[in-house]
């Protein structure tokens, strides 16, 4: 195991150290020789902006690999999907169970304290986005 995701992309645009890179992100089944005659195989675009200061090395059009570590999509994860069931969870059971509320009034509050959870993550979007970096690399 290499310990990083890559993905092939091509460059779209180059400012300063700033570069945009466009991915093909598909589904398992999208490189399957029956995706023609199946409807369950998708793939979509996405623009991944990279910071390098070695972007004089790179062209608009030339073939790269975005790279992230595995530890970044682990951690993506965790902040976008295990904290935010962790913090539903413990709310609906201490305002049923301890605060004695109704389920469908607990559920509206915790969808509240869920909004306020990626409220809070938007916020801090600069700061996140130091721990999550792409980095791009010749094939």
């Amino acid at each position: 195991m290499s310990g990083k995701i890559e993905h092939n992309g091509i460059i779209v645009h180059i400012d300063g150290k700033h570069i945009r890179v466009r991915i093909v992100q598909s589904s398992a089944c999208s490189s399957c020789q029956a995706k023609t005659i199946c409807s369950s195989s998708e793939s979509k675009e996405k623009i991944i902006d990279v910071f390098s200061y070695a972007s004089s090395n790179y062209k608009i059009g030339e073939n790269v690999k975005v790279c992230a570590s595995e530890s970044m999509g682990r951690n993506a994860v965790i902040f976008a999907f295990v904290i935010p069931l962790i913090v539903m969870m413990i709310w609906i059971t201490i305002s049923i169970k301890c605060l004695m509320m109704n389920e469908p009034m607990s559920i509206v509050i915790s969808l509240m304290f869920l909004a306020l959870y990626y409220w809070m993550l938007s916020i801090n979007k600069k700061r996140i986005s130091r721990k999550f970096a792409f980095w791009i690399e010749k094939p």
